[in-house]
């Protein structure tokens, strides 16, 4: 035995509008885009990372947070790999081992 749902028009646009409406007001609160991963670590030098940057890129906003079982900072998220990359060049000569994510 089989049961074939079937929607008019009228109702696939509505559940379409619907959920457009979930995705934008997603993509307006999550922090989608691309950053500058800096150090990826011990909380030591995590926080060594962390201060020594703020205090020589003060332009560059940076977060310091722990997903187990490291501490990682990076740069705030970009909405362009570009404007991502500008900064990774800017930062790479003292943080070799910086990524973008």
């Amino acid at each position: 035995m089989s049961f074939t749902i079937t929607m008019n028009s009228q109702e696939q646009k509505s559940s379409l509008d619907h959920f457009l409406e979930k995705k934008r007001n997603y993509n307006k609160t999550s922090k989608i885009g691309y950053s500058v991963l800096l150090y990826n670590g011990n909380e030591e030098q995590a926080l060594t990372v962390y201060n020594s940057f703020n205090e020589e890129y003060k332009d560059i906003k940076v977060k310091l947070s722990y997903v187990s079982p490291d501490w990682k900072v990076m740069t705030k998220a970009y909405s362009t790999k570009i404007e991502a990359e500008r900064i990774y060049l800017i930062v790479k000569e003292k943080h070799p081992n910086a990524k973008i994510l």
